[in-house]
């Protein structure tokens, strides 16, 4: 169980001369789930019961919201989800989600799509979560500028801005504690919004932890070049989305896009990204090799010169290049044929060659981008509910029996120690997708020969611990 200390937030936050506060939000429940049923949709997507328990009902908002864009103030949507039940004198933490690529409208989060499912799993602990639908995603009709950073960044700070507002209306208030993570693109877009709450809002929203998940942190190092270094791409329709997506926002990528596309592509794809189709869809229509689809010599005349407009974009929507003050965990997977596990390498060996002391990356082992997901995102949601504070209510839990603790906590050198528990007391060990790895009893927990993840402590009669182990 999750709960949360209050703590006023009393800051006013600006984006340049035009204050955040004058930015009009319009809220529309969508769904109300009790925990019950929320056990279920834990259930529907695999993860056992004995590692995640659904505390509360949650509430689901569909949020529209102001934010600006190019030389706009936009409207976008997002999707807003809100434990029910918590004790008054806790305020709650907020988690900001952000999703993968989509490419119909309302596959977004405030639509309800599989992903946006996840906010029930989320919020049901005791957050309050976020899922911004981005620019061109959701209820907002413009061309989506797939992978753009400050785009992705700003959904995510305006629509924290828009819950924090709504927060008298719907009955909840935060408690100081910002979390972040996303999946695939949404782990581009978690690094993306990561990196402007610590640079440019830590005053008002000060960031405890993140978790990007098998994000292309590096587009111009890594993403774009190993894609190229084969012959084909598993997702062809990706490649499309990002010229055309950066080309409507920075103008100046290609005037026509037969120079970037042979024909027939040059000329169909364009209505293609209506919003509408679906990325199986435009894969079918796209030729398996790449040769067939990219401009001959067009790849080389990029990798050539460094000034190229795409080098440069690509460059601009970078999100590794920065310290983070605050725990930063990323998880990748060496089979990914999408998002290629490189990326959080060469995060991690820049942040850390610059200072970073709480960055680390976390390998899911040899899967490929649709397996990694789902232990990916568990994994960092758990993770960060570690970094959250316990609120004191009246409220008692069903592991509240007997207090006990693990410590250290990750192990140290493959071993932690149970304290304030029978020294006879039995357990078994649980990994993230629930299987019992070993059993065992007495006060000191041997993990040495179980690799690097989550792993839980399920005692006979005092409920269970989560534990990090490292290698």
């Amino acid at each position: 169980m999750t709960l949360f200390n209050k703590f006023s937030l009393t800051s006013l936050m600006f984006f340049g001369a035009l204050s955040l506060n004058t930015f009009a939000q319009t809220t529309e429940e969508i769904a109300s789930y009790t925990s019950s049923e929320i056990s279920d949709i834990a259930g529907y997507f695999g993860i056992s019961s004995n590692v995640y328990t659904a505390e509360y009902g949650v509430d689901a908002y569909r949020v529209t919201y102001e934010m600006p864009y190019l030389d706009s103030i936009i409207l976008v949507s997002g999707a807003l989800f809100v434990p029910q039940g918590v004790d008054d004198a806790c305020s709650l933490p907020v988690l900001t989600y952000m999703h993968g690529t989509i490419f119909q409208r309302t596959s977004a989060p405030s639509f309800l799509s599989s992903e946006g499912q996840f906010g029930f799993l989320m919020s049901s602990p005791g957050f309050i979560v976020l899922m911004p639908d981005y620019v061109g995603l959701g209820t907002s009709e413009l061309m989506h500028p797939y992978v753009h950073a400050q785009s992705e960044a700003e959904s995510g700070i305006y629509l924290i801005q828009a819950a924090e507002a709504l927060g008298e209306e719907l009955g909840y208030s935060f408690n100081g504690e910002f979390f972040s993570t996303g999946y695939s693109q949404g782990g581009h877009a978690s690094m993306a919004l990561s990196r402007e709450l610590e640079t440019n809002y830590s005053d008002v929203y000060p960031l405890t932890a993140s978790a990007p998940l098998s994000g292309p942190y590096d587009i111009s190092g890594t993403q774009f070049i190993q894609i190229f270094e084969n012959t084909s791409y598993s997702n062809p329709a990706y490649l499309a989305y990002n010229i055309i997506g950066w080309n409507s926002y920075y103008g100046n990528l290609y005037e026509d896009l037969s120079e970037v596309f042979q024909e027939p592509y040059a000329t169909g794809l364009p209505g293609m990204f209506n919003g509408e189709m679906s990325a199986m869809e435009i894969n079918d229509y796209l030729p398996f090799l790449l040769e067939d689809l990219i401009q001959p010599g067009l790849v080389e005349e990029i990798t050539g010169d460094p000034d190229h407009p795409f080098n440069i974009a690509a460059q601009n929507n970078d999100v590794y290049e920065w310290v983070p003050q605050t725990p930063l965990k990323m998880y990748y997977c060496t089979q990914d044929e999408q998002v290629f596990y490189q990326n959080a390498l060469v995060a991690e060996a820049w942040m850390n060659e610059n200072g970073a002391e709480n960055v680390s990356s976390s390998n899911g082992g040899p899967l490929d981008h649709g397996d990694c997901a789902g232990p990916a995102i568990l994994g960092g949601m758990l993770w960060m509910q570690d970094f959250a504070v316990e609120c004191e209510t009246s409220f008692v839990g069903q592991n509240a029996r007997k207090p006990w603790t693990i410590a250290p906590n990750p192990s140290v050198n493959g071993t932690t120690v149970i304290a304030g528990l029978p020294t006879s007391v039995t357990w078994e060990i649980v990994d993230i997708t629930g299987r019992t790895i070993h059993s065992g009893s007495g006060l000191q927990v041997d993990f040495s020969s179980n690799a690097e993840g989550i792993y839980f402590i399920k005692t006979d009669n005092w409920g269970v611990k989560r534990v990090l182990v490292h290698p």
